[in-house]
Parts: C-alpha cells; sequence; structure tokens
C-alpha cells in the first residue's frame, strides 16, 4: 500500500478522528471552544501524518522484504558457483516469485489477497525445491569433474586391445578384471550426467512454469478489476494456479527421486564405452 493508499485508509481517518475530537473536548473544558477547536484540529493532523508516514514506512520495507526473495541449498548441499546452469535457473526463479508478491501486493482488494495468499507460499516453497536442485546439481558437478572420463576411455581402450587373443590364464583374468573396474568408473560417470542432465531439465521446466504463472497472475488481478461481480470467475481461476503449482512442485519431487534412481544404478543402462 503506497503514499495515496494510506492517506484515504479509513482507520487513519477514524483514529485522527476520534483522538482529535477528544484532544479538542479536554482543551475546551477549561479553555472554551475557542481553543479546544484549534487543539483538536492540530491533533487530528499530527495523528493522521504519523499513521500515513509509519503505514507507508511499513509497506514499504514489506515490499523491499518481498523483493529480496533469495534461496540457498541445504547447508549440505554446495552453492552453485555464479553463472553456472544452475545458479541462472534459480535467480530466475526468486525473480518470478519477486514479481508473483509485487503483483499480490499491488492488488487494493484485500480479499484478492487472500485469495492469492496460497500461490504466494507455493511458488516461495518451490523456490525453495528449485535451491535444494540448484546445490544437487552442483555436488553432481563437483563429484563428475573428479572422474577423467577421457583417460578412463584410453585405459579401456588399451585394456580392451590387450585382450584380443590373450589365451585363458591368470594374466587375461587379471586384465578382464581391471577393464570391468574402468567400465564401472565410466559408468558412474555416465549416471553422474545423466542425474544432472535430468535435474537440469526439471528446473527449466519448473522455472519457465513459474513465469508462465506470472502472466497468468497479472491476467487475474486486471480480470479481477474490470470485471464486475467477477468473484467467483476469479476464485477458480486462483484454484487453477494453485493447483498447477502444486503440481509443479510434484514434478520437482518426481524428478528429484528419477535422479536418485539413476544415482543408485538404476533405470540406467550401462554405458557402451
Amino acid at each position: 500500500m503506497g503514499v495515496k493508499e494510506q492517506l484515504t485508509e479509513p482507520w487513519g481517518l477514524v483514529a485522527a478522528g476520534v483522538l482529535g475530537g477528544l484532544a479538542g473536548a479536554v482543551a475546551a473544558a477549561p479553555a472554551g471552544v475557542l481553543v479546544g477547536v484549534p487543539v483538536g484540529l492540530a491533533v487530528a493532523g499530527t495523528v493522521y501524518a504519523i499513521r500515513v508516514g509509519l503505514g507507508a514506512l511499513t509497506d514499504r520495507g514489506g515490499s523491499s522484504s518481498a523483493r529480496a526473495v533469495t534461496a540457498a541449498p541445504p547447508p549440505d548441499l554446495p552453492t552453485p558457483p555464479r553463472g553456472s546452469d544452475a545458479d541462472r535457473w534459480l535467480r530466475r526463479a526468486e525473480q518470478a516469485v519477486r514479481t508473483l508478491r509485487r503483483q499480490s501486493e499491488g492488488t487494493g482488494d484485500p480479499v484478492l489477497r487472500g485469495q492469492i495468499a496460497e500461490i504466494d507460499d507455493q511458488a516461495a516453497g518451490a523456490v525453495s525445491d528449485l535451491a535444494r536442485f540448484a546445490g544437487q546439481v552442483t555436488l553432481i558437478e563437483q563429484t563428475a569433474g573428479a572422474i577423467n572420463t577421457q583417460r578412463l576411455r584410453q585405459d579401456y581402450n588399451q585394456l580392451e586391445r590387450g585382450l584380443s587373443g590373450l589365451p585363458p590364464g591368470p594374466l587375461r583374468e587379471e586384465r578382464e578384471r581391471a577393464r570391468r573396474a574402468v567400465a564401472d568408473q565410466l559408468e558412474v560417470g555416465q549416471r553422474l550426467r545423466e542425474a544432472r542432465e535430468m535435474l537440469l531439465a526439471r528446473m527449466q521446466s519448473a522455472v519457465l512454469g513459474m513465469e508462465g504463472l506470472v502472466a497468468r497472475m497479472a491476467e487475474l488481478v486486471a480480470l479481477h478489476a474490470t470485471t464486475v461481480g467477477g468473484a467467483p470467475l476469479t476464485a477458480s481461476k486462483v484454484a487453477e494456479l494453485t493447483n498447477d503449482l502444486e503440481g509443479l512442485r510434484a514434478g520437482l519431487a518426481e524428478a528429484e527421486r528419477l535422479s536418485r534412481s539413476a544415482l543408485a544404478g538404476g533405470d540406467v543402462p550401462g554405458v557402451e564405452p
């Protein structure tokens, strides 16, 4: 609520009027009406000015808090490097929530604000989910970076050539064991890459969905402001947005489950070096 809205806010006018009236009555008792009326008006004006000023400052502080939407991964996960894929998607999600909150606070209808409060909460929860995803992607990237895939492929190809024409016996068994060890490392690297791509793809889908919600929220606010008696329609659209956000978070949870399955070696075919 800005200064303009604070000037017409009814409770501020009532409070100023009541306190001014009481002050005028007290002053008029010993000194007469000519003194009491100016005193009452002065007190009412002072109370009103203080009420407007404090209200505007409070709302400005609240709006700044809403704009300062940031999310970080849990303490057990690393923070994505600035400019990385995970960091970029997380920043876009935060911006989407900031916009949603500005839209929510910008409506002058308290009923509508109450209706869309759940959307705000769900969106903030989605950002927390995405922050966790960003930390997981970063951890996977750090782990995968320690696997020298190029060298392992060279080792694998060298062992494969060495087995060609080698007769059965202890030497062949040792080289086959070495080849399996290298293949296992390559499979781990492959699972890590697939898990990273899966998480990033889901982050992208979720963020684009949130940005779509921003456009639909703007449409909803405009519809509510321009449609007479459109409260039932507004409530229906609010329910749609809420359901979409719940579905978005469910999709994030499913993607996280699949990535864990991939890292555990499930649902991922063996790699062909």
